[in-house]
């Protein structure tokens, strides 16, 4: 059916009066549809039904078919609309890709001249990036760095071309960067060459000082064992004079008490026949000999104690000071090493020396992780 096809119900003259319109103005136009509704509205209105005869039923349902078949009119209308615009649709979006593809391709012709000069000014402009990021990356000492790395980055970047075809209007802006860093890497070399000849000389300074420390902690210990032979020598002569005292005072007990003995079995022979009052005298004086003896003995034992304990004190002192002297000189020594650390972290700063002594007591106490004092 065509778009401007006629509706046409039914030939009855009721309907006749729809033929003036067509599916497409229907479908399309709103005020139109409008019109040919209230026509069809008024038709029905205007109907008179009666249901009590076959003839008025028969009339009620002939409308409704009218009505319904120029529904489907419509309808069948509006899908061959629909068909036709839709054929339409494809073939014009098929020739739109064409055409699109195609101008594409052209437009890219057209522009490649642009595009290739717009890619090689992306790759010199990344190209300039790159050097002078370079140029700042060999200028930069770090705190790792020594002085012939600095020195090899110095001849790299002195060999480093600055081509002008390539920086062009940036030219002079390369060449400054290239000989600030050229400066300052000269300057932190000077620096660095210095620094090591005194780190050296330090260290030669430090390790003499502690091979002299190192002798004379070995004449001490050698003086002190020759002090402790001496005392243990003198405490061992002290013993041997007071056994040697003990034995001969036991030897002249003994032989006092065997002379003593001899004499009584003499008088006691001799006075047998004394009267037994005389016999008791004579133990009671042996009774009076027997405590004076063993009062003798005890007031040795007494002095014996004594001397031993008056030895064991001395030992005891001379074995305190020896340790106090010790003590006194690890601390000098501690003092020494502790102060030459400090004395080293200013040199390297600048740091004052109240921060420079927080941080040598800091890693003398193990604060620090990985960093020691040598003492």
């Amino acid at each position: 059916m065509n778009a401007q096809t006629q509706i046409v119900p039914p030939t009855d003259g009721e309907l006749a009066l729809f033929q003036a319109y067509t599916p497409l103005a229907v479908l399309t136009d709103e005020k139109v549809y409008s019109e040919f509704y209230q026509k069809l509205r008024d038709l029905v209105d205007a109907q008179e039904p009666d249901v009590s005869t076959l003839k008025g039923r028969k009339a009620i349902a002939s409308l409704a078919a009218k009505v319904a078949r120029t529904k489907t009119a419509i309808d069948d209308a509006g899908k061959k609309l629909n068909e036709d615009a839709r054929a339409q649709i494809n073939a014009v979006d098929a020739s739109r890709r064409t055409i699109r593809e195609q101008l594409d391709d052209l437009k890219v012709e057209a522009r490649k001249p642009l595009t290739d000069w717009e890619e090689a000014e992306t790759a010199r402009e990344a190209e300039v990036i790159a050097q002078l990021q370079a140029i700042r990356d060999m200028g930069r000492v770090d705190f790792i760095d020594t002085a012939g790395d600095v020195q090899s980055r110095l001849a790299e970047l002195d060999a480093m071309e600055i081509q002008p075809d390539v920086h062009r209007d940036g030219l002079s802006i390369a060449e400054a960067a290239k000989a600030e860093a050229i400066e300052s890497l000269t300057t932190a070399h000077e620096r660095m060459v210095r620094e090591e000849q005194e780190r050296a000389e330090l260290a030669k300074l430090r390790a003499a000082e502690a091979a002299r420390q190192e002798r004379e902690a070995a004449e001490a210990a050698e003086r002190e064992r020759i002090a402790a032979e001496k005392r243990a020598a003198e405490e061992a002569e002290a013993q041997r004079i007071a056994a040697e005292k003990a034995a001969a005072e036991r030897e002249a007990r003994l032989q006092k008490e065997a002379e003593e003995r001899a004499r009584a079995t003499a008088e006691r022979k001799a006075q047998e026949e004394r009267e037994a009052t005389e016999r008791a005298h004579a133990e009671a004086l042996a009774a009076e000999r027997r405590r004076a003896e063993e009062a003798e003995r005890a007031a040795q034992a007494d002095r014996d104690r004594i001397a031993k304990e008056e030895a064991d004190r001395k030992a005891a002192a001379d074995r305190a000071a020896a340790e106090q002297a010790a003590r006194e000189k690890n601390r000098a020594h501690r003092g020494k090493i502790m102060a030459a650390a400090k004395e080293a972290i200013m040199e390297a700063g600048p740091v004052e020396e109240p921060i420079a002594r927080a941080i040598v007591l800091a890693i003398a106490a193990g604060s620090v992780p990985a960093i020691t004092i040598q003492f």
